[in-house]
Parts: C-alpha cells; sequence; structure tokens
C-alpha cells in the first residue's frame, strides 16, 4: 500500500484505479506493476543496506518500519 500510494514510485501506467462500488475506488496494480514490485523487492533484498534503505524510503509508518526492520532480507 505504501509503495503504490504514491505513483511515482512505479513506472506511468503500473498504477490504475479500480472502482469498487458508488464513487469509491482503490488502487491496483497492472501485471507490468507487480512484475516492477517484484523487481524493486528482488534489489532491495540484495543486502541488509539496501534492505534497510528500501524501508525506509517506502514504509512510512515508523511501527510497522521497525517491526520489520528486525528480519532479515529474504
Amino acid at each position: 500500500r505504501e509503495i503504490i500510494s504514491n505513483d511515482d514510485n512505479l513506472t506511468y501506467g503500473n498504477i490504475i484505479s479500480v472502482v469498487t462500488g458508488d464513487d469509491e475506488s482503490t488502487p491496483s496494480l497492472t501485471d507490468d506493476g507487480i512484475d516492477e514490485l517484484r523487481q524493486m523487492l528482488t534489489e532491495a533484498r540484495r543486502s541488509a543496506e539496501k534492505w534497510q534503505e528500501f524501508l525506509d524510503c517506502f514504509v512510512l509508518d515508523e511501527e510497522i518500519a521497525a517491526r520489520v526492520k528486525t528480519y532479515s532480507p529474504r
């Protein structure tokens, strides 16, 4: 959710709005967006430093970031 909340994080067109009801929509990823996100995660998991940097850039909730940072990149 943190990554797709800002459409500058992925290539234009990879984040779309899906209508879920009257005047309601939710952001979603295209197939290319999912592939791009997978590539971002693969790159971030190459080292502990890159993983920490990735989390600092994309996880805005400090409590979640602190909890996730206790795990090593997989």
